[in-house]
């Protein structure tokens, strides 16, 4: 045969559509792998599907602590809490509801109650990337595994082993959104523009918005080719309407998705993701960055070190993870044992970065030879800057561009969490791997005619050959970390052991791949059976790595009895029926657990308000005595009543009420509590924060007499010689007082300061002027008299949202249904 017929007979080789690898009809396998796969995931995820059990991440119980009272009232009273006065002396609730709007994540949300949240979004996100590369027209089977691949990324379980659900939801989407943009791009129709924007809008619902970033950088690095194709190709007709319509499709993504993400936008200026929140000890920053958004050095803890790449293909080149649990035999006395296995440039590390060396050997294989691919090209590109973008402090220069010009994104933190995206981009070059590899015409073995290719198998072997080289005179400790000088010795031999167990399964699976590849160049085996080979080792690759990640399963309910079970100090304090707070212990001060039974100031939450958490970090423990530095300022104005110690002391602010000796708890009744509102007849100014929080540390500050605002009382008031306050109804939403005062004064009412939520009624007329106070609180000015002041938490925001999101969807809806019914009338009418 000729060059020229054998290059044409090979063109048409791989032009040519790829058919099931199998004697089965592609519609039936279809219908066999989707089933395949719920079978495997129903396996993968047996303790969550059929046992019913809940990983016990910290986020997971953390979430039910704070979230039980205000469970409880939804419960008994049917009404939404948008308000939630457990932890921090309240935090707003209204900004982190699912959407109301029904859509497709309605249905999949209903449907996790019964077989498992995180299950049902698996299945999502693997038969969205399967049917995404069907559309692409490839074969059933080779669809199969880049969904495999796509789907067991290890790093996605530790997700949600530690209960970062919405970041699992997020990124489960993303198949949808790229396949309803791909058809959008090829059929430049309102359909798929409909489409398009119902699943990106579904992306935004869920509420991981840096992922969301990084999604919508993905779709401009796909589109922004194929838009300027058609001005090159000088369709400027068809340019403008598809213009048009992407427009309108991210329009109607964003108002579909306007609660919550609207709601968000009005939250961020208030929490610590909005500004960087101040330490009086330090100088005053300056800086548009670090008022606006959280602190470079903060926002970049999680930044990927480049060395650290080479975690992708070994997944303990950096030892895994801070806690990893130790089998080897190498040190025998940490057998068995978890031990700080991480030794990489990040504080610590609860998840794999492992891509998987088959995959990447796949991804190069399809990079090389699909190069000229306008896809591959965008992807490829785009892949590098995520992987810049990654490096976060340790390329400052290229970070610090969009983290100081672009708007919102100093909101984010985790620069590696751009990586995340290019888990979807390497699974879809690895498809395009095993595609050449399905395409090749193999009439001869030669190796001059498959130089290209056995050179990338040949550079992974000697990939491998570097890293034992490498390993051979790497340190094994981490810096900054202290350990016992007898321990570290043993440590280093732990890694060590880790790393070259992990370079010998490294050897094993590369040269198991190599050797089935080359028996498939020589004709020994055929295509089919390669892929099978091929999807068997991936499988055993990324499940096995899957598995290190041990992470006990639990009943919620069982687990929520036991940790949350009422211990006598909790009894005593729910004996109270006052409205009140407590302080707890200082090492308990971030445990959500006291939220559970009592309104706590401490608590925790990455995105509190950052008022409360300038308060908590400057003041409480801010005092000026010596043997008890408890600011007693703070605790008055917050409406501590109670003060939880694990020691018994002797203080003339304090009485001791109640001693639980079994779990070591004191609880003191703290004798100079204010209640919920107070009257006060003097103001002081103080617009600056740092001189506002050091003089709420100075003992002459008495919340009970003054109130320090940021914008002069625009009223006279007198200090009353006679006031109460007397608290007759409290919920989430809703607080009412009975109060009086003998003159008109300033009532400082010990609820957070939040203008987007709050609205204050006296005697049932809407107060139109809220003053911000001690920093955190707000006031008004009440006359002399009796009188009904009702709170009550209504953010106009929530519900108008609301309404948009229903509008938006019923648009996209009413146009998917007409162009179905279009279609079908259409079809219908040319037969």
């Amino acid at each position: 045969m000729s060059k020229g017929h054998k290059k044409q007979k090979q063109q048409k080789e791989v032009n040519k559509p790829t058919p099931s690898q199998f004697k089965i009809e592609s519609k039936h396998l279809d219908i066999a792998f989707p089933v395949l796969l719920i079978v495997l995931f129903v396996f993968l995820m047996k303790p969550m599907v059929i046992d019913g059990l809940s990983p016990q991440g910290v986020d997971v119980v953390a979430s039910l602590a704070s979230s039980h009272q205000n469970k409880v009232f939804e419960k008994e009273t049917g009404e939404k809490a948008l308000w939630n006065p457990y932890k921090f002396s309240g935090m707003p609730t209204y900004h982190r509801h699912g959407p109301v709007a029904f859509s497709i994540d309605n249905i999949l949300n209903n449907l996790g109650k019964i077989f498992n949240n995180m299950f049902i979004y698996y299945l999502f996100g693997v038969f969205g990337m399967y049917f995404f590369f069907r559309y692409l027209k490839f074969s059933p089977l080779i669809s199969l595994l880049g969904a495999l691949i796509f789907i067991l990324i290890p790093h996605f379980k530790s997700l949600y082993l530690e209960g970062h659900f919405a970041k699992v939801r997020a990124i489960m989407v993303i198949p949808w959104i790229v396949f309803a943009f791909m058809y959008f791009l090829d059929k430049k129709s309102v359909l798929g523009a409909a489409l398009f924007a119902l699943a990106f809008g579904l992306q935004i619902r869920t509420q991981h918005y840096q992922i969301v970033f990084y999604t919508g950088l993905l779709i401009f690095a796909i589109g922004v080719y194929p838009f300027l194709k058609l001005l090159f190709d000088k369709e400027y007709k068809l340019f403008g309407k598809s213009t048009g319509l992407l427009f309108a499709s991210l329009i109607l993504a964003l108002l579909m998705a306007a609660q919550p993400l609207f709601l968000a936008k009005e939250y961020i200026p208030y929490s610590k993701r909005g500004k960087t929140t101040i330490n009086i000890k330090q100088p005053k920053m300056e800086t548009t960055a670090e008022k606006d958004g959280v602190n470079f050095n903060y926002a970049t803890q999680w930044s990927t070190h480049p060395s650290e790449l080479l975690t992708w293909f070994m997944p303990r080149f950096y030892g895994g993870m801070s806690l990893e649990k130790y089998t080897g035999n190498s040190v025998p006395q940490l057998k068995n044992r978890n031990v700080p296995g991480y030794w990489g440039h990040m504080p610590f590390t609860q998840s794999y970065e492992y891509m998987g060396i088959i995959t990447l050997m796949l991804a190069f294989i399809g990079i090389w030879f699909y190069r000229k691919d306008k896809l591959i090209i965008s992807l490829l590109i785009f892949s590098g800057f995520l992987i810049m973008l990654s490096f976060g402090r340790h390329l400052e220069w290229f970070y610090g561009l969009f983290f100081n010009y672009l708007p919102y994104f100093n909101k984010f933190r985790a620069p590696m969490m751009s990586v995340t995206i290019n888990f979807f981009i390497v699974s879809v070059f690895a498809v395009f791997g095993l595609k050449y590899l399905y395409e090749l015409v193999r009439d001869e073995f030669d190796w001059k005619k498959y130089k290209n290719l056995l050179i990338i198998l040949g550079s992974f072997f000697g990939l491998g050959v570097i890293l034992w080289i490498s390993g051979q005179s790497m340190s094994f400790t981490k810096i900054g970390q202290n350990y016992d000088p007898q321990v570290i010795p043993l440590l280093v031999e732990v890694r060590q052991d880790f790393y070259f167990t992990d370079l010998t399964r490294y050897f094993f699976l590369i040269l198991l791949v190599i050797g089935f590849i080359i028996g498939y160049l020589k004709n020994k085996i055929n295509f089919t059976i390669l892929s099978l080979v091929i999807i068997g080792i991936v499988l055993f690759d990324l499940i096995s790595i899957q598995q290190r990640v041990n992470k006990q399963y639990i009943n919620l309910q069982k687990v929520e009895n036991k940790y949350f079970s009422q211990t006598d100090t909790d009894k005593y304090l729910k004996t109270d029926s006052e409205i009140f707070r407590v302080l707890p212990p200082a090492k308990s001060m971030n445990d959500n657990r006291w939220a559970y039974y009592h309104q706590t100031i401490g608590g925790y939450s990455p995105i509190k308000m950052y008022t409360i958490e300038e308060l908590l970090e400057n003041n409480v423990f801010g005092g000026w005595d010596k043997s008890l530095p408890i600011n007693w300022n703070v605790l008055q104005m917050l409406n501590v009543k109670y003060v939880i110690l694990q020691n018994k002391i002797q203080n003339k602010k304090l009485t001791l009420v109640h001693s639980n000796e079994k779990n070591k708890l004191y609880t003191y009744l703290f004798n100079n509590y204010l209640s919920r509102g107070f009257f006060v007849g003097k103001t002081r100014v103080i617009e600056d924060s740092y001189e506002r929080l050091r003089f709420i540390n100075q003992p002459e500050f008495k919340p009970d007499s003054i109130a320090l605002l940021e914008t002069e009382c625009g009223a006279s008031i007198e200090i009353p010689d006679s006031s109460y306050c007397f608290v007759k109804e409290f919920t989430p939403n809703k607080v009412s007082m009975d109060v009086f005062t003998d003159k008109q004064s300033l009532f400082v009412i010990s609820e957070l300061f939040y203008p987007p939520g709050w609205k204050v009624f006296v005697d049932k007329k809407e107060v139109d002027k809220i003053y911000k106070t001690n920093h955190v609180l707000m006031s008004i000015v009440i006359p002399e008299g009796n009188h009904e002041v009702e709170l009550r938490f209504e953010p106009d925001s929530y519900y108008e949202n609301i309404t948009i999101s229903y509008a938006s969807l019923g648009i996209i809806y009413l146009v998917i249904i007409f162009s179905v019914v279009n279609y079908f009338r259409t079809k219908k009418s040319s037969k």
